[in-house]
């Protein structure tokens, strides 16, 4: 097994309960596009993440810094949180794979 904890940069993600999902989505949509904020959320499809009641949308490090985004998520009670990349790749016969792992084991191997 190989790991490697330094292939992505700084990551920060938003977790938003799927009762306000929408509001809060359009709210940040509608900030961004009303005072030309380009870059606070990654929010194609395939980036936002369902887990349990909650949806996962990765936030940019400018966001982390802006008064505005800070703001709508105070409204709402949202912290931002920074997560860790570690990609793990089990070496088999047939050649690399890459499997996802918790936030707790990637902590874990980290250290």
């Amino acid at each position: 097994m190989e790991y490697d904890t330094n292939t992505m940069g700084e990551g920060y993600y938003i977790m938003v309960d799927k009762d306000n999902w929408s509001d809060i989505r359009s709210e940040l949509v509608t900030e961004m596009k009303e005072n030309n904020k380009k870059g606070w959320t990654i929010s194609t499809p395939a980036d936002v993440i369902r887990k349990e009641d909650y949806y996962v949308l990765p936030v940019s490090e400018q966001a982390t810094q802006d008064e505005k985004f800070l703001a709508i998520l105070d409204k709402y009670d949202i912290g931002v949180k920074k997560f860790i990349w570690c990609d793990i790749r089990f070496l088999y016969s047939d050649g690399p794979l890459t499997y996802w792992i918790p936030e707790e084991d990637a902590i874990r191997i980290k250290k």
